[in-house]
């Protein structure tokens, strides 16, 4: 079915989509508050017939639908909204102050709505189950990690998993995405350099920790620099720097903390191990200690090929070719879509919602024109992945 079918088949189901995408918006809540989000998601989809799971520890929740035998495929939609105060002048603007869905995560909710009806629906067109993966906390804890944990790709197990996200850098209804590597692996750090303070007069009786932290960071960066292929994306950055207590004294102590950005999980796991090393031999040469805590985020995001070539052909026989473009690298920003990816292929693209301000701006507003094609193209790639 092209676009203009689509249109014909989502008339009666739009305005549904729209009303409950603008109450999403008027109601936005926070990573870890989203009992509001999950009350409304599970009222529309329990009474599509879907069977409908809350997760522990979260708010996130699953509906089911299952349709004789067959695959299974997932469709992700993340529910929190970010502490933005909105500045787009909608009629139906936030009404939490300070609270934003300035990340379009309202229009992805919206979306899987859209193709939860239509699927639930038209269940003639197709056979095997669907899951719909309501993700809260994606902008923070991600809960994909609880929803993961708790068994969200088992029983039946997902075969294929689905993920979309809004796009102002390109016109309405533009697909763009990737095979292979398509987003980074984050890693928290957290250093703690300790010396020994005393009298900025009398350098040699203390340990400066200043000077070794100032070390670290030089050595790391060189760690990159010359032992990772400049082919394997890396971004070290080290954000915050804390320490000393007086203009004459010696620190004592410096705290700092970065991110770790990496693409494989093999340069990943080499470079947390070589930097525990590296501080801590550079302190320990230098009379101090160091103590390197490293805490892992999100994983990359890895777009199953046969998925890509299957998604995108529905994408290039929905919207057109000239709607189509190849994202010419990967990004190194992350995504909680990773945790889903952890269990089985799957395929992550963006839609283009409109040129405008960027994500997580108080002026940010995807043009709600993009509902049609976004749920068409949910409905075409679950369609797809379903056959073997």
């Amino acid at each position: 079915m092209d676009l203009k079918g689509w249109e014909a088949s989502l008339r009666d189901i739009l305005p549904q989509v729209v009303a409950f995408r603008r109450d999403l918006h008027m109601h936005p809540e926070l990573s870890g508050q989203e009992h509001r989000t999950r009350e409304q998601v599970i009222s529309r989809l329990s009474g599509l017939g879907l069977d409908m799971r809350a997760f522990e520890g979260c708010y996130s929740v699953m509906g089911t639908l299952r349709n004789g035998s067959g695959r299974c495929v997932a469709v992700r939609a993340d529910m929190d909204a970010l502490p933005v105060r909105e500045e787009t002048g909608l009629p139906f603007a936030s009404l939490n102050e300070g609270v934003m869905h300035a990340c379009g995560h309202d229009m992805h909710m919206a979306i899987a709505l859209g193709s939860a009806l239509w699927l639930s629906g038209n269940l003639n067109k197709w056979h095997g189950t669907v899951k719909w993966l309501f993700e809260s906390e994606e902008e923070t804890a991600g809960g994909g990690q609880r929803m993961v944990a708790q068994g969200c790709m088992r029983d039946p197990r997902v075969d294929a998993v689905i993920g979309q996200h809004m796009n102002p850098s390109w016109p309405v209804g533009t697909f763009y995405a990737k095979s292979g590597f398509q987003s980074g692996s984050s890693d928290e750090l957290h250093l703690t350099v300790t010396g020994t303070a005393c009298h900025g007069a009398y350098p040699e009786r203390g340990t400066d920790a200043i000077v070794i932290a100032a070390q670290i960071i030089t050595a790391m960066q060189s760690l990159v620099s010359r032992t990772i292929s400049p082919f394997d994306p890396v971004a070290l950055t080290f954000g915050t720097v804390e320490g000393g207590t007086a203009n004459n004294v010696v620190c004592g102590e410096v705290r700092l903390s970065g991110t770790l950005r990496t693409l494989k999980p093999e340069t990943r796991e080499a470079l947390r191990s070589r930097m525990k090393v590296l501080a801590e031999g550079i302190a320990a040469a230098m009379g101090g200690s160091a103590s390197l805590d490293i805490r892992p985020s999100y994983g990359a995001v890895y777009n199953d090929p046969a998925c890509y070539e299957k998604v995108r052909a529905c994408a290039e026989a929905l919207l057109g070719p000239d709607h189509l473009v190849e994202q010419p690298a990967p990004s190194l920003g992350v995504e909680s879509f990773s945790y889903f990816l952890q269990e089985t292929p799957g395929m992550y693209y963006d839609l283009g919602s409109g040129v405008g301000t960027g994500l997580h701006t108080a002026t940010f507003c995807a043009d709600e024109a993009v509902l049609l094609p976004g749920i068409a193209l949910q409905c075409e790639s679950v369609l797809a992945l379903l056959k073997d």
